[in-house]
This record gives C-alpha cells, sequence and structure tokens, in this order.
C-alpha cells in the first residue's frame, strides 16, 4: 500500500488547479464562467492546471487563458483522450496512466483548488481534495463556484455532516463558495492558512 504521505510534491509557483467538465450539452453560461476563470488566472500571472481536454468548461477554460498570454497545464489518461479530445495549444500536456495519477499529479503541482460546475469526475476531485485537506496533505485554498446554486446540494450534505458531527465546525474552514470568476480569485487570495497538523483533529 503506498503511503499518500510519501507522494512527491512539486508544486509550480501560483498554479491553481482547476476542476471542471468537459461537457458540451450544459448551458452555455457554464462554459463562459470558465473562460472568464481562465482569462483572469493567466492576468494574475497564474498558471492553470487542469484536465486537458479542449471540450465544454474544460476547453472554455483553457481558451480564456490562452487568449490572455497564460501558462496552461494539462493532465489527461491516455485511455480519456478520445472522450474527452485533448487541446492542442497547450503550454503542457501530460498524458498519464489512469485517474488516479491526473489527480495526484495536478494537485500535488498546485497551491490552491476551483471547482467550477460538473459531473461525477469533478465531485470526486473536489472531495478528494477536500479530504487530503482535512488529512493535512494538502493545505491550500479550495474554493467551490457556485454558479446558479449549482452545489447547493453538496453543501448542505458538508453541513449535515458537521450537524451530525461526522466532522468538526473547523472543517467549514476548509473550503470558499463563490459564485463569480473573480470573487475565485479574490477567496484564493483572502483564504485563511490552514494548518499543518490538521490530522490532529481530522476526526471529531
Amino acid at each position: 500500500m503506498t503511503d499518500s504521505r510519501s507522494v512527491t510534491i512539486d508544486r509550480l509557483p501560483g498554479a491553481v488547479c482547476v476542476y471542471c467538465a468537459s461537457s458540451r450539452a450544459a448551458d452555455p453560461s457554464y462554459r463562459e464562467l470558465a473562460r472568464d476563470l481562465g482569462q483572469r488566472l493567466a492576468e494574475g500571472a497564474r498558471t492553470l492546471v487542469y484536465g486537458g481536454s479542449r471540450e465544454g468548461s474544460m476547453g472554455a477554460l483553457a481558451d480564456g487563458a490562452l487568449a490572455a498570454g497564460g501558462r496552461v497545464i494539462g493532465v489527461m489518461p491516455g485511455f480519456l483522450q478520445a472522450l474527452e479530445i485533448a487541446h492542442d495549444r497547450l503550454s503542457e500536456l501530460h498524458i498519464v496512466g489512469d485517474l488516479r495519477e491526473r489527480k495526484q499529479w495536478m494537485l500535488c503541482r498546485a497551491s490552491a483548488v476551483i471547482a467550477l460546475p460538473g459531473g461525477t469526475g469533478t465531485f470526486e476531485e473536489l472531495l478528494e481534495a477536500l479530504t487530503l485537506k482535512r488529512l493535512g496533505i494538502f493545505l491550500g485554498p479550495i474554493v467551490i463556484c457556485n454558479q446558479h446554486d449549482f452545489y447547493a446540494p453538496l453543501l448542505a450534505l458538508l453541513e449535515a455532516a458537521i450537524a451530525e458531527r461526522f466532522m468538526v465546525e473547523r472543517h467549514r474552514q476548509m473550503w470558499t463558495v463563490v459564485r463569480t470568476a473573480a470573487e475565485a480569485i479574490k477567496a484564493i487570495d483572502d483564504a485563511p492558512d490552514w494548518p499543518a497538523d490538521a490530522l490532529s483533529f481530522a476526526a471529531p
């Protein structure tokens, strides 16, 4: 069994990992948010690390950053290349073996996480980041973009976990909820420090 604390962490200065979807069928406003976020990340000289697709919110995110002269790093498992369709204009594209390696690669190089609306893959990535922050493995800001109240059910579930004492009140500080790209950038800058000894209060 691999101890996740032994994983090599090579954070890129100012890198932000963004979780989002490759769906082309979702409302265009989700892609507009993604494009705006990509542009703002680039204008702030932040490196974008994301899933590598040219489709849906993923593609809009990368296009927004690239149009503003930003550095964009994509990470995609080889078996998903046909489904998600890799972006062909990225600063870097890393092809990895599986989804687990993708998540690890992205998070180990980022100093902050932003989750845009998405499907099960986005949910999995966001919840893993929250879990690793709870355990003191990832300490950076985690920002949830609650556009159109998309994440209201998940936020209610997290609140229920705190209310039922599966988590402690302090765990609410692990994430920040916003609605716009501008608010997401500000939330990264304003996020409270998360203690390296978070494991000491991980369990209620």
